[in-house]
């Protein structure tokens, strides 16, 4: 099972979350979290390869440590974030931006999750992949990939 690291920051109290979820699941996952948060909360990014649980990450940032899986929003934690994770833009990041079918449909989000997760996107590079990114182009691919693996059968 593929396990994805995610960090989500609680807006307004400003502390960070760091879990993990199936890979398929992360949206409706962060919903769940948003659902029961009185606060809103943001997408930073997501982690996939290095560190295989979340259970991995959280005592190299004790020193920052809230509750729970819970982190105070201190350079040490951002720093780690920004060198590890798959970090959103943040027009991508506001989980209210995000579609409550995401799990039902093609979103730019979910291509990206899946292309980092296969290795073809590299934690700073989502910035340029977003700008050349076409989603009709990459339809496209999927369905002529899916026409030609049939035609094989």
């Amino acid at each position: 099972m593929n396990k994805i690291i995610y960090a989500v920051r609680s807006v307004n109290l400003d502390k960070i979350k760091i879990g993990e979820s199936n890979v398929h699941s992360l949206f409706n996952r962060i919903r769940s979290h948003q659902t029961g948060s009185a606060d809103e909360l943001e997408l930073l990014g997501v982690h996939y390869g290095k560190f295989h649980t979340d259970k991995k990450i959280h005592p190299l940032l004790n020193s920052s440590h809230s509750h729970l899986e819970w982190f105070n929003n201190t350079e040490e934690v951002s720093s780690f974030i920004n060198t590890n994770f798959l970090v959103f833009p943040k027009a991508l990041s506001l989980l209210t931006e995000i579609s409550y079918s995401t799990s039902q449909t093609i979103s730019t989000e979910t291509i990206a999750i899946s292309e980092y997760v296969k290795g073809k996107i590299k934690n700073h590079e989502l910035d340029l992949w977003l700008e050349t990114f076409d989603m009709l182009e990459y339809i496209k691919d999927a369905i002529s990939k899916n026409a030609h693996k049939k035609s094989n059968k």
